[in-house]
């Protein structure tokens, strides 16, 4: 909700420099086609900025994107993959208990950009993403004999979605964006503890939503 508040605040800011750029540096704009490179700043921010844990609700796995545009159509190629792990672990004195996740994600397909020479660039794609999670999660009871449970998740995913977002050009080549996202996905899952045997699950169809909670810092080359 804060980052909505500030935004919120900046948007009369940013819509009085949605003008067109100087036509100074024609061979910049002369291109055939544009490129860019963003990282998602939300994990940088959270150093400086801090939120309430129940309001990050940012699930965005796709810290690093890539994209080459046609600078007439706005058609092109979009690639994008993350990389997470994230390890928590506590100890009461009566139990302790250690988690360990890990997140692949990678996605590729096609994209279309308005307004490239504008300060506000919209977009929008379908691609194709595919992803592996793994969770590992141990529990030791501190009595006689210390008795420790360990759980181990893995799952594999992969599907189509529907992508949007916006651009901001805050120079001709340093940007900051967002993006939502409708995907459709199959997964299974392996499930593998200690005190228990094997499960197995597949989801044949699952629709899922990412709101436009991650911000962009992108180059243009």
């Amino acid at each position: 909700m804060k980052k909505l508040f500030l935004l919120v605040l900046l948007a009369p800011a940013l819509f009085l420099h949605a003008q067109k750029f100087e036509s100074t540096d024609t061979s910049f704009f002369a291109k055939k086609e544009y490129r860019y490179v963003g990282i998602q700043m939300n994990l940088l921010l959270q150093q400086f900025i801090s939120f309430n844990s129940n309001s990050s609700i940012n699930n965005n796995p796709y810290l690093f994107s890539y994209a080459k545009n046609d600078a007439l159509t706005g058609k092109g190629f979009v690639f994008g993959t993350g990389f997470q792990i994230n390890e928590a672990s506590s100890d009461d004195g009566v139990s302790s208990n250690d988690s360990r996740n890990v997140n692949i994600s990678v996605r590729v397909g096609f994209e279309r950009k308005y307004f490239q020479k504008q300060r506000f660039i919209p977009f929008w794609g379908i691609d194709f993403g595919a992803g592996v999670l793994y969770s590992r999660v141990s529990s030791t009871l501190h009595q006689v004999g210390n008795t420790t449970t360990v759980v181990e998740t893995d799952k594999i995913f992969a599907g189509p979605a529907f992508r949007a977002g916006l651009l901001f050009a805050i120079t001709k080549r340093v940007l900051l964006g967002t993006e939502f996202f409708f995907n459709a996905q199959i997964a299974a899952t392996s499930v593998n503890g200690s005190s228990f045997t094997v499960s197995d699950s597949f989801v044949p169809f699952n629709i899922g939503f990412q709101a436009p909670t991650a911000l962009f810092l992108t180059y243009r080359f």
